[in-house]
């Protein structure tokens, strides 16, 4: 409990009224209904980017490296899934590639989020 009375102190500035403001009650929540609905907010926010860039991204993701590019007219990031909505293998020429440029996208996208 004091650390959290310490870190509440340390992260608003000192007010008068601050010290004639009655003490919390101990049955009170630490984490409110306003810090809930930020917290669902924001993990639905950076669910909704990373699904789009999982399931759209090599549809508008550039490839600069043509050697890399999806089998389409234009040069996109080939696809992060395995194999294609077909069935058929997508990596069969990729193996020793290593990971997809797709999917470090993506877990870039969720580390810098």
């Amino acid at each position: 409990m004091d650390s959290l009375a310490a870190l509440a102190l340390a992260t608003e500035l000192p007010k008068p009224n601050l010290l004639q403001r009655q003490p919390q009650n101990r049955n009170d929540y630490i984490v409110s209904r306003k810090m809930i609905k930020h917290i669902l907010y924001m993990a639905l926010y950076q669910c909704l980017v990373l699904f789009f860039i999982l399931f759209a991204g090599e549809y508008f993701i550039p490839e600069s490296n043509v050697a890399l590019q999806y089998d389409r007219p234009t040069g996109y990031v080939y696809p992060g899934r395995l194999y294609n909505w077909d069935g058929s293998e997508l990596y069969k020429k990729y193996e020793s590639d290593g990971a997809s440029r797709h999917l470090t996208i993506v877990f870039n996208t969720f580390v810098w989020m």
